[in-house]
Parts: C-alpha cells; structure tokens; sequence
C-alpha cells in the first residue's frame, strides 16, 4: 500500500509539474528543479550536436535549440551524459519522457531501502518503520524522479553501504564485494563530488568499527577509486580546454569558489562561510529535517539522548555503525561548508543514519512511551504528549500538507 501510494505521488508530480513550471513545487528540497533544468539543457543540446564536441561535459543554457551552449567543467558529467542518452534512445526531449528511467530506478531504490534495514536489524517490522520515515517524506517522494544527480547518487551511497556491510560481515573474504565496493565508488565521483566524500569517511568508520585501523585495504581501495574517478572528469576537462594545467586551475578556482565561501560575500551577513561555521550548518541541517523526513531532526535527537545508553547495551554493533553513518553525514559540512550551507537538499547525506535511526529508536520509544505513561508520572506523560505533539505537527504540515497534497494531490489548486 506504501508504494501505491508514493509512487501515485510520484507519477502525479512527474506529469503535472515541469521543472519550467513558476513557483516552489520543484525548487530546492523539492527537486532541484535548477539542476534539472541544466540536465535538460544537456539532453536538447546532445540530442542536436551529439556528445563528443564537449568531452561529453555538460551543456547549460542551451535554449532555443541552436544557442551557443555554456560547457559547464566543473561538476561530473554521468547524469547530464545519462540523460542525453535517454532523449537519444525516446528520440525526444519530453520532460516526463525523459524522467521514466530515473523513475524505474527509483523503485530498485525503493526495495533497497527496505532490504537494508532488514538485513542490519534483521527485523521486518523494524526495516518497514526506518523505510516508511523516508519513502513517505519529500526526501524519496520529490526526488524519484530526478534528472540530475539526487536519485542516481542516493541510490549507489545506500548500495555502496549495504554490500560494504556484508564484505565486513563476510570476514572481507568476498573479493567480488570488494571489486564492486571499487566501481559504485569510481561511479559516484563521476554523478556527484557530494557522495565520495561521505562514502570515504562512511569507509573510515565502518574500518575502525570492525577493528582494521585507518590504513585498511578498504580505506586505500577508497581513495584509489576516488581519485581515478576524479581523473577521469579531469581528462575530459583537459580535452575539453586542451591542456591538463588548465584543467586544474579551472577545477582549483571551483574548489576554492565552493569550500571558502567565496560566492557568499556580499549576501550571506557580508562575509565568507567556511569550515568554521560548521555550527550553524549544523543547527540548518537538524532544523530543516521535518521538510525532508517523516520524523523532525530535534525530534531524533531527543530520542537518541533518551534511548542512546539503553541501544547501546542491547545493540552495542550497530550503534557503533549508525555513529560512524552520522560522521559520514556531516562531513560534507566540513569539506564544501560553503555549499552545505546554500543548498538545503544536502540534509539528503543523513538519510541511511535516519532510516537505521528510526528503525532502532521507534520500537524502543514505543516501549518506554508504555512504562512512563503506566508510571502516572505526571512529568513524563507531559514530556511525551508535547514529543509526539510536536512531531505530529511536523509530520503533517512539512510531508502531509506540503508535499502529499499542497504539491501532491491537489497541485495546483493552492498555489505553485
């Protein structure tokens, strides 16, 4: 019933609203609607001149067909490349067309989810409640049909983490598990700079979870497959502008662009945004939560301070798993403070540590809500009716209102 109904959702939205369409219904947290627009311009450009006049680098602002196109260097090519395939294969530069493979891929994703929680709590009823929290939430229903790198990254990061735990399970025996470990992360560098990051440190963690240091195999295969991946995007760059120093001072002014804070000056409180403010990051992602997950960020924390020390005893293996899935969020923060900040989608990173979260934290709380509310302490069943109070409250005008009928069923009866 879950999937019927998100997936309804979700062939509504892909045929009612285009990315062209005025209004919020694909901006931002709902869809990056301007990284589709650019993916788009990509396909129409490609579907015209073919691929090889850029490096297969991608085109934007290639509208009317037949403008001088702006060859974009500094993000990986994949989706933009995937998308020209897609108008090439339909002959055609519909935008529902073009969104009915990522929509396909999208529900491998879907089961995925689930799979993986079930194999880490070994739990059905736990896996469908940490799935519900974000198949039901903006987070899977505003991005399953994405064009640009959302679906395509979140899809192989949760993939990446699911057969990484079963080569650290395996006893790291299965090298088949480790040659894909390999690919998915050479893959990821070529959609997204964003994933990479987070699977290395996700890489980090999971090594010293299970006790095989730093400078583990795994960790060495990581960094080697990011930095292969990387050249790649490199070498198209360098044929692009006919030079490998050019190549890099083109990619070093990016970096510099997007990690110090550059852009911001001048509309950020008149100042740069760095590493140094990973604070308020912090407070922006746990604060915007609620408008991509079923459960509010202040919400999960409240239940991790409640139950954190009891999970700990029961469940000592995967708390440790889920704390290294949290470093592994919030480490963007740190790398690109510049873009974290500017871009709200980046709350996407925390969602393998929400999905076990929930999965862990909801049967216990359901317990503990049991014992305190026999207790009759008055206290406690004020602490628990304004806990769910406000988390319902959430839930109903961030997913329910927002995106299951504002810009869901009812779309556009209440504004665009």
């Amino acid at each position: 019933m879950i999937f019927v109904f998100v997936y309804f959702l979700v062939f509504l939205r892909m045929s009612r609203i285009s990315v062209y369409t005025e209004g919020r219904a694909r901006s931002a947290i709902l869809g990056d609607g301007f990284s589709d627009i650019n993916t788009l311009s990509s396909a129409h450009y490609f579907l015209d001149s073919g691929f090889t006049k850029t490096a297969w680098l991608p085109v934007h602002e290639y509208y009317p067909p037949g403008s001088t196109p702006q060859v974009y260097t500094h993000y990986p090519a994949l989706p933009n490349l995937l998308c020209g395939v897609y108008a090439s294969l339909f002959q055609s530069t519909s935008e529902p067309l073009l969104r009915l493979i990522p929509v396909l891929l999208s529900m491998v994703f879907f089961g995925l989810i689930f799979q993986f929680l079930k194999k880490l709590t070994g739990d059905s009823t736990k896996a469908l409640i940490g799935s519900a929290g974000l198949w039901l939430g903006s987070y899977f229903i505003n991005w399953a049909d994405n064009l640009h790198q959302h679906l395509y990254g979140e899809l192989l990061k949760w993939l990446y983490v699911y057969v990484m735990y079963l080569y650290f399970e395996g006893g790291r025996k299965q090298i088949a598990l480790f040659i894909i470990l390999f690919l998915i992360m050479m893959l990821e560098v070529n959609i997204s700079f964003e994933q990479p990051v987070y699977l290395g440190i996700a890489t980090l963690g999971f090594s010293l979870v299970y006790k095989h240091g730093v400078f583990s195999r795994e960790n060495i295969l990581a960094f080697l497959a990011i930095w292969l991946g990387f050249g790649l995007h490199l070498y198209q760059n360098a044929i692009y502008f006919g030079s490998w120093k050019a190549a890099f001072d083109d990619m070093i002014h990016a970096f510099t662009f997007r990690s110090t804070g550059a852009e911001t000056v001048g509309y950020i409180k008149e100042r740069e945004y760095t590493w140094k403010n990973f604070p308020e990051i912090m407070f922006g992602w746990f604060n915007g939560m609620e408008r991509f997950y079923v459960l509010p960020g202040w919400s999960l924390l409240t239940l991790w301070i409640l139950l954190g020390r009891q999970l700990w005893n029961k469940q000592t293996h995967l708390v440790k798993l889920t704390i290294a899935l949290f470093a592994a969020s919030i480490s963007w923060g740190f790398v690109m403070s510049q873009h974290a900040y500017v871009h709200a989608f980046t709350n996407k990173h925390f969602s393998v540590f929400v999905g076990l979260s929930l999965a862990l934290l909801i049967p216990e709380y359901l317990q503990r809500l049991k014992t305190d509310w026999q207790s009759g302490k008055v206290g406690l069943r004020i602490f628990h009716i304004v806990l769910i109070t406000y988390s319902a409250a959430m839930f109903v005008s961030q997913q329910v209102w927002e995106i299951w009928l504002r810009y869901g069923l009812f779309y556009p009866q209440f504004g665009t």
